[in-house]
């Protein structure tokens, strides 16, 4: 095919490029906030909450019409912005006049974008710091570490409860900033990854049940428990599999994923979580919300949760590229 007829995604995303954003965030981390799309998404939540303020649950109908109407804005919006890049990038060769650089450049430029929709590093490394304050018998700053990604009162944490909050906020987050995104980038590419960015910012912004966002932020809640049902025990199958890489056990795993994986107020968070728990044999526990796994926690295993992060990420794009060769 000439380089000027070239498209960086047909009906399937090229696995380079997502190896390629993965390894891009895993080295470099996070843009800064003053030039990261994810913040310029926020900007644009923020200024619809303030054309379209919420009444505090005064007027249900209100406020759940205004949620759908900002939602549906977001969506717009990111998809129209979004989609014209991936048109500008597609185009790169004309506008370079120059086709012996531009399938690279396309690729590097499509992928470093899609990085900036997962967050890799960043989740390893705010989940690590708890467990590394605790390696070392430091719990006040385990707890001042662990209160900065869950939204629990740590003050009072013991040890246990800590490594599992971390553990907890790891897991669930398996989905979240990794797979979800490279799962959508699969199907939509560019706009399909950033779409999910916009709906699981919008629940992070407005995904309370408080007087102001109960009915304001219920449909932004219920469309990321939507784009995250799939992906979520898709992150629970791969933990699954891959269990003996990180230390886990199958059987345990698969038994988590099975019959505990429902038993968090969230439909998704819990697949991950449940099975991550079994998967060694520990107890992961929000006190007064939910207990899962019956073994007992310890650095160790914290850290092997970690490493599953790894592991998880790695299967993922193996049986991608399966799937995507298998099917040219």
């Amino acid at each position: 095919m000439p380089l000027e007829n070239y498209k960086i995604r047909e009906t399937m995303i090229n696995p380079i490029i997502l190896i390629l954003s993965v390894l891009f965030d895993r080295v470099y981390g996070e843009l800064p906030e003053k030039i990261h799309p994810v913040v310029w998404i926020g900007n644009i939540i923020y200024f619809f909450e303030k054309l379209f303020k919420s009444s505090y649950s005064k007027n249900k109908i209100k406020d759940f019409v205004f949620g759908i109407l900002i939602t549906l804005l977001v969506i717009i919006i990111v998809f129209a912005v979004v989609y014209v890049i991936e048109m500008l990038i597609d185009n790169l060769g004309n506008i370079l006049n120059d086709n012996n650089i531009s399938k690279s450049i396309k690729y590097i430029l499509y992928s470093f974008l899609l990085s900036t929709t997962i967050g890799y590093k960043s989740l390893l490394s705010f989940s690590k710091k708890p467990i590394d304050y605790l390696k070392n018998n430091d719990l006040e700053n385990a707890r001042t570490a662990v209160q900065c990604i869950v939204s629990r009162d740590a003050s009072k944490l013991d040890k246990e409860h800590i490594l599992s909050a971390s553990i907890e906020s790891a897991s669930e987050n398996i989905t979240d900033s990794i797979i979800a995104p490279l799962f959508y980038a699969t199907l939509f590419g560019l706009p399909g990854a950033f779409i999910y960015r916009a709906v699981n910012t919008m629940d992070a912004m407005m995904g309370y049940r408080n007087e102001k966002y109960e009915y304001y932020g219920k449909f932004a809640a219920r469309l990321d428990d939507l784009l995250n049902f799939i992906p979520s025990r898709i992150a629970g199958l791969l933990l699954i599999i891959s269990a003996p890489l990180y230390g886990g056990s199958i059987k345990r795993a698969l038994h988590g994923f099975l019959k505990e994986g429902h038993k968090t107020p969230s439909p998704n968070s819990g697949y991950t979580m449940a099975t991550l728990s079994h998967g060694l044999n520990m107890t992961l526990e929000k006190i007064g919300y939910y207990k899962l796994g019956t073994g007992k926690i310890n650095i160790d295993k914290a850290y092997n949760s970690l490493k599953a992060i790894d592991v998880v990420i790695v299967m993922f794009l193996i049986i991608y590229l399966i799937i995507y060769y298998s099917l040219k």
